[in-house]
């Protein structure tokens, strides 16, 4: 379990566990009132993955 602590005062918000935040989270802190905005530190599992390097995507063709 990981503490997630307001950015400002350093009050604890809440304790989460590995891989509990999964999209963007906006708390308010009981203590001072600031808006503490969070995101997932691991990348969403549905990202596009690179094209590969024989593709001609992307490349830019000169005629001699």
């Amino acid at each position: 379990m990981v503490n997630i602590r307001c950015g400002s005062c350093s009050a604890l918000l809440f304790k989460a566990g590995q891989g509990a935040i999964a999209n963007l989270i906006e708390i308010k802190c009981r203590r001072c009132g600031t808006i503490n905005h969070l995101r997932p530190i691991e990348p969403l599992p549905d990202r596009h993955e690179r094209p590969a390097k024989d593709s001609l995507c992307g490349s830019t063709y000169l005629p001699k």
